[in-house]
């Protein structure tokens, strides 16, 4: 090919190699002057990364490699332009071998050990050293060489642009032998490789250049650049005047647990601190249980600090953002959905300064899974906000704690927030952060607004026998006393059980069901109806509601749970406090025998509440928290906390920091961190085909339902057809009951 006249390519698009360049360049310097560091160091860093920019992509000049992207050939079999990047790289003595790992390693992993990292490793075969050239390296060398007198233009160009025609006869003089590393860099082995041979502090080095070069590439690949870090102390975060413990929070330096009524404007508080203690080019991390929460909180933060510097992340966020994106953009859903795809990638990247997600997408970075080292320039001296820390399970509160104190080791300043923290955790949070009780608030009684919110009685509380089966007719005549009631039940088909009974009794008008097992589709068009409009008469829920609504009830019947489950579907009862106390009822059985929570805490819960004095308050829930957990965690839950808590790679993350490589197995942990599988109800088959073949593939994915392994053990052989993607499930499914276990349903109209 004759590339004389022809101008060299970096994508299939056309984008030209100077324009991708000059864009990864361009935004590598604006991510980096916009890092909290000392002014110094970044003056270095940039000039750093620059230069890393600069040589990134000069391995595509391979005549194999530009046939490629003009389409004259079909691939490149499988050759890595990257490794001629970094052999070009080390004719030039400013690049380290910290650099040149960065370079190296900028879209594959160094080379597997044959056990680990196979996916995804450099190919050891293309690698040249001043030992051994591989055949295959010498092919790849001449391709390069026959568009040498091209690339030495391009190169005189990029030069030009960073103001270094120093380096200008490099382009011409420049003899690609080796890759210019020491091989240790390359050797994963514990014992004989990079982790044993090479200094933390240079491995650590490497992987942050790794991570802001990978970033900007992206960013540039995407034509974006990160968004300026906004001075949260510019932005109004309350609109009326703050309570006492608020302004508290909104002057307290450092780490902080606060815990506070729900209601009471826990939320402003949190960000008051934050305000107070956002340094310069400091990042904020909002982190949340749910994806519900997530998704409220996201909009909430929005409202408040701007679409453009506010990102979003869980496992169903592009769907979220889906559904957001349509609220103003409804006649082009294919450009909805590849907007909300976009927005999804950017905030895996150093994109958005305030960033909203759960737990497992933070510890996705400390556990070194795929793109762990951006963190090393986003978590040191940034803001993390830590809500309800003990919906989590056991293993992930103590992974969360560990990662609070790494984090803190970095200059982190780290607020957990809570309505009803166990006093446990609050021991355990003071202790990894290394902070007393002047640094534990909580609303005072002594100033009038504080005790405003504490003063409030919300529930008047009562045990009693039996199940909501056998109890069915007192909540039908309960239920006309008042204008709505909340029925939470721990099983699915109890739940929907209940509901049938209920539709018998009253009818469907003003009866809603509410459960896991419907598609995301029905499950958030019923929430946005109940978000929007007034409430049923009878809303019969599982768990789901202590996550997913803001709502506010009249009355509630629940089936027996954990005090902090509980004290979650009590938080949808009289919400704010604002009406007489509310009645709300807890049964002693649950109808279905399995049983879903622990059972002696479960009945501690119940024997705390039962001695509890009438009506309670946000306190009396705390103290009955308190007496239910004692001293913490007990046998299998407190081995799990603890494994958490002491987990090697985050209690020895720089001994075990490997540079150029990430943990594979950690994405897979983290998706699948609920023990769930999404199935295809097959009389929605030929609905998601449609759809499928419209390309509207997010929409067809809403279609899919959310079950639990252990809910199929049940199953018989052929309901489920594993040969199809995504499996189908030949069971009933309306958007009445959602999911049913009935199986041989196969009416697919």
């Amino acid at each position: 090919m004759d590339m004389k006249t022809k101008e060299l390519l970096a994508k299939s698009t056309g984008e030209t190699l100077f324009e991708h360049t000059w864009r990864v360049i361009q935004v590598s310097q604006f991510i980096v002057r916009n890092l909290p560091l000392p002014l110094e160091q970044r003056t270095n860093l940039e000039k750093r990364l620059t230069l890393c920019a600069a040589v990134h992509d000069v391995g595509k000049v391979a005549a194999g490699f530009q046939s490629v992207l003009l389409g004259e050939q079909r691939d490149w079999q499988g050759k890595r332009h990257e490794i001629l990047s970094t052999a070009f790289a080390a004719n030039i003595a400013e690049f380290n071998h910290q650099d040149l790992l960065a370079i190296l390693t900028h879209h594959r992993c160094i080379p597997s050990d044959g056990i680990k990292g196979i996916h995804g490793s450099l190919p050891t075969e293309q690698l040249p050293w001043q030992e051994s050239q591989p055949a295959l390296w010498r092919q790849m060398l001449d391709e390069w060489n026959q568009n040498r007198e091209v690339f030495a233009e391009f190169w005189r160009q990029v030069c030009g642009a960073i103001k270094r025609s120093d380096l200008a006869e490099f382009g011409k003089v420049a003899n690609l032998q080796y890759l210019g590393i020491s091989d240790e860099w390359l050797e994963r082995s514990v014992k004989f490789g990079q982790v044993k041979r090479v200094s933390a502090e240079s491995r650590r080095e490497a992987a942050l250049i790794r991570g802001l070069l990978i970033t900007s590439d992206h960013l540039a690949s995407a034509h974006r650049r990160s968004q300026k870090i906004p001075r949260l102390s510019k932005y109004a975060v309350l609109k009326q005047s703050p309570r006492h413990f608020q302004e508290k929070c909104a002057v307290h330096q450092g780490h902080l647990v606060l815990r506070a009524p729900t209601g009471s404007g826990k939320t402003a508080a949190a960000l008051l601190w934050a305000r107070n203690n956002q340094k310069e080019n400091v990042r904020l991390f909002y982190v949340l249980p749910f994806t519900a929460s997530i998704n409220a909180m996201h909009r909430r933060l929005i409202d408040l600090f701007g679409l453009k510097h506010v990102g979003v992340l869980h496992s169903k966020a592009t769907s979220y953002l889906y559904d957001l994106q349509l609220e103003s953009e409804t006649s082009n859903k294919i450009k909805a959905q590849a907007r909300a795809v976009a927005k999804k990638s950017l905030a895996k990247e150093m994109y958005y300064p305030i960033r909203v997600c759960t737990p497992h997408q933070i510890l996705r970075y400390v556990l070194r899974g795929k793109g762990w080292e951006q963190m090393l320039s986003e978590f040191p001296q940034a803001c993390f906000i830590y809500d309800e820390i003990h919906a989590y399970d056991p293993r992930v509160v103590g992974l969360t704690l560990a990662s609070a104190r790494l984090f803190a080791s970095w200059g982190a300043n780290v607020l957990f927030a809570s309505a009803t923290l166990p006093k446990f955790l609050e021991r355990q949070i003071c202790s990894v952060l290394n902070i007393d009780q002047s640094s534990v608030l909580a609303p005072d009684p002594n100033f009038p607004t504080d005790l405003e919110i504490l003063v409030k009685k919300r529930h008047i509380v009562e045990i009693r026998d039996g199940s909501i089966e056998n109890r069915l007719s007192e909540i039908f005549e309960s239920s006309q006393r008042v204008n709505s009631t909340l029925v939470v039940c721990n099983h699915v088909k109890t739940a929907q059980q209940v509901y049938q009974q209920c539709v018998d009794y009253w009818g469907k008008d003003g009866i809603v069901l509410l459960h896991s097992r419907f598609n995301a589709k029905d499950r958030n068009q019923k929430e946005r109806k109940l978000a929007e409009k007034s409430l049923p008469r009878i809303l019969i829920a599982t768990q789901v509601v202590e996550v997913s609504l803001d709502v506010d009830f009249d009355q509630a019947f629940l089936e027996p749970a954990p005090i902090d489950a509980l004290v979650q579907r009590m938080g949808r009862v009289n919400r704010e406090g604002k009406k007489p106390p509310a009645k709300v009822t807890i049964f002693s059985e649950q109808v279905n025998p399995h049983p879903l929570y622990d059972k002696e805490r479960v009945k501690a819960s119940l024997t705390e509440l039962a001695k509890a004095q009438n009506p309670l308050g946000e306190n009396d829930l705390v103290s009955i928290t308190d007496a239910v957990y004692g001293d913490g965690y007990t046998g299998d839950e407190l081995v799990a906390f603890e494994e958490g808590l002491n987990h090697p790679d985050i209690v020895e993350f720089d001994n075990r920091l490997l540079a150029g490589a990430h943990q594979d197995w950690i994405d897979e942990v983290i998706e699948k961190a609920g023990g769930s599988i999404e199935l295809l109800p097959k009389v929605l088959l030929k609905r998601y085909e449609q759809l499928m073949k419209n390309g509207l593939w997010l929409e067809a994915s809403a279609l899919l339902v959310s079950v639990r392994f252990v809910s199929l053990a049940s199953l018989p052989d052929g309901v489920i057809n594993k040969h199809h993607d995504p499996w189908i499930i030949d069971c009933l499914y309306d958007s009445e009951l959602g999911l049913q276990f009935y199986y041989g349903y196969s009416d697919t109209n």
